[in-house]
């Protein structure tokens, strides 16, 4: 028993530098741990910062988009016609193809 612990123990003496490669090895893995388990908590933190940030900006939407509509439905007949809108009595349509086209040209 007391050979193969002086085997052992001369061949871990004998090993040094592959002793210290891992303790070095060991080393970095656990500072890339540490590393990278610190960007994915700061990558989660921020994605949920931007899920609050998309929550509210669609509960604004929502709010502007019943605000406009809520303006849509007010405006009637009599209302346009006392800011000064008129009625059209014989309205012309032009439709493609027709003979009747529009121009800037003078």
């Amino acid at each position: 028993m007391a050979d193969i612990v002086k085997q052992k123990t001369e061949t871990l003496v004998i090993h040094r530098t592959i002793n210290y490669a891992l303790i070095a090895l060991i080393f970095i893995a656990a500072l890339s741990y540490i590393y990278f388990a610190n960007i994915a908590v700061r990558t989660l933190t921020v994605l949920e910062k931007t899920r609050n940030q998309m929550q509210s900006l669609s509960v604004e939407v929502g709010e502007m988009e019943s605000k406009r509509l809520s303006v849509e439905n007010s405006i009637s007949a009599e209302k346009a016609l006392l800011l000064g809108f008129v009625e059209v009595n014989n309205p012309i349509f032009i439709m493609k193809g027709s003979q009747n086209t529009l121009s800037l040209k003078k």
